[in-house]
């Protein structure tokens, strides 16, 4: 049998956005090995598509030797067909600080900026997707494990940030406070990383804070459990898009275009140009203390303070709320 390696570290949604070449590479006849990190492994556990993972202990470390490392690796497997993914969007499609067009004007960041990541995944693997979405697989176990975070009534699940200091929205507490006051039988479930806890504040027991408490497997799958799932563009809005449960993707940075075009019950929401208008910069923030401009009152990015006004998303999350409350009652 014909092999195929890919290779690719990186973070949660990178693997997430990943996992639907799997698919075709078996559709076209491939034994597929898979050379990832640790979060790789945890969003790929149960793929039927992959044939063996190599696992890459260094990940998240600056490894001088990482290519030298890449070509053991196709010394062993001896592939067919090989793929390093490793930075593909963060390439190709994402500007990083390092790059040129970093620095480009709007005009032009957006004529290479604004693509489907999944679309340019698969330009770049050469092999026709069989969907342009999340494939994951989760378990029946699985699924009876977070089922105990459930409570009778509406779950909304909401991640609180991403690995980026620019995905924090600063309305939260607001919002949710508006929300527990018009729905009695709405819970809400907080998840993020440790550092998600400072902004934790909301003592209700309509209010379960998960942040720092749940692996990001658990996270993925309370995405496929709950009633509905708000994220910013991070890796647990990416596992949403695998499912049909409905989403609302508070984007700054990037576009539906890029995050969430294909998935199924998306209402997500892009910032306002017109109260932000570097907005979507399309561009790789690691501080946004640095690289952004920033909201006095907040501290946090315009593209969420001013680009993502309180009352538009609460206006958005109540909107869906009804539909899935009159969805229930038919």
């Amino acid at each position: 049998m014909k092999k195929a390696l890919v290779i690719r570290t990186g973070a949660y949604g990178d693997m997430i956005i990943l996992s639907p070449l799997f698919r075709a590479l078996k559709r076209e006849g491939y034994k597929t090995y898979l050379n990832c990190g640790k979060r790789g492994l945890e969003v790929l556990k149960n793929n039927p598509y992959i044939d063996e993972f190599i696992e890459y202990e260094k990940e998240g470390q600056n490894d001088p030797d990482i290519e030298k490392y890449w070509n053991s690796i196709k010394d062993k497997v001896k592939p067919d067909w090989v793929k390093n993914f490793s930075e593909s969007i963060e390439v190709n499609v994402a500007l990083h600080p390092r790059s040129p067009s970093y620095v480009y004007p709007k005009s032009e960041r957006v004529k290479r900026g604004n693509r489907n990541y999944y679309d340019a995944t698969e330009e770049w693997s050469g092999i026709k997707f069989d969907q342009k979405k999340p494939d994951l697989f989760i378990d029946k176990a699985e699924e009876e494990s977070a089922s105990k975070y459930l409570k009778k009534g509406i779950n909304l699940l909401w991640c609180l940030s991403g690995s980026g200091s620019n995905k924090v929205y600063p309305w939260t507490d607001y919002i949710i406070g508006d929300l527990l006051k018009k729905y009695e039988d709405l819970h809400i479930i907080t998840i993020g990383g440790e550092k998600c806890q400072i902004i934790e504040t909301l003592e209700d027991e309509r209010i379960t804070p998960l942040a720092g408490k749940l692996s990001f497997r658990e996270s993925m799958v309370l995405t496929k459990l709950v009633d509905l799932v708000i994220s910013p563009d991070t890796g647990v809005l990416h596992a949403a898009g695998a499912f049909s449960t409905p989403k609302i993707g508070i984007l700054g940075h990037t576009t539906i275009e890029n995050i969430t075009k294909y998935f199924e019950n998306d209402y997500s929401l892009e910032a306002d140009t017109e109260e932000c208008e570097c907005s979507p910069c399309y561009r790789l923030i690691y501080d946004h203390k640095i690289q952004c401009p920033i909201d006095n009152l907040t501290g946090a990015c315009w593209c969420m303070a001013k680009g993502q006004p309180a009352n538009r998303l609460l206006k958005r999350i109540t909107e869906v709320i009804n539909g899935i409350r009159s969805s229930s009652i038919s």
